[in-house]
């Protein structure tokens, strides 16, 4: 006979032989589906988490024995006031950055705009001068030992100046 294949289950941290009917089985009991709400509820989001907890009365078990047999699966909340006051704070702060993280956002002119402003800056200055857009670092100027992608250009670096010639 073939060798039988075991299936781990994440959730549970169980193995058993892979087989249909046990897996089957184990996926439908209620062991695996309170552990599998379990994780996910630790993977949802504060903002979802805080809306749904709002709308739920507390939960007169939970709160007396300090346990719930329905656990994830409870219709009624178990946080206290203080936790859910925590967990607004929470969203509140979250919100916060997101807001500032928008601000942030520099807006991109537009291609028309950009070009409007680059034709308006070079009809008010000399034709005969090409702009640059950068300066040369001042702690470079005096170095040395830069490599000549780093050498800033001077006039006696050009020796023909014959660029007549260029693009024919």
């Amino acid at each position: 006979m073939g060798r039988k294949f075991r299936y781990y289950c994440d959730y549970c941290d169980k193995t058993f032989i892979d087989d249909v009917e046990a897996r089957k089985r184990h996926l439908q009991s209620t062991y695996h589906i309170k552990l599998r709400n379990l994780h996910y509820e630790y993977c949802r989001d504060p903002e979802t988490i805080l809306r749904e907890e709002l709308l739920k009365i507390p939960c007169r078990r939970f709160n007396q024995y300090g346990n719930c047999q329905f656990e994830g699966n409870c219709k009624y909340t178990h946080y206290s006031p203080e936790q859910l006051c925590e967990l607004r704070q929470q969203v509140e702060y979250m919100q916060t950055m997101r807001r500032k993280k928008q601000e942030e956002i520099p807006e991109i002119p537009n291609v028309e705009s950009w070009l409007q402003k680059y034709s308006e800056k070079h009809n008010k200055e000399n034709s005969d001068v090409i702009p640059t857009f950068w300066n040369y670092p001042e702690v470079l100027k005096n170095r040395l030992d830069l490599p000549p992608s780093l050498v800033t250009f001077r006039p006696e670096h050009f020796h023909d100046n014959n660029f007549e010639e260029w693009g024919k």
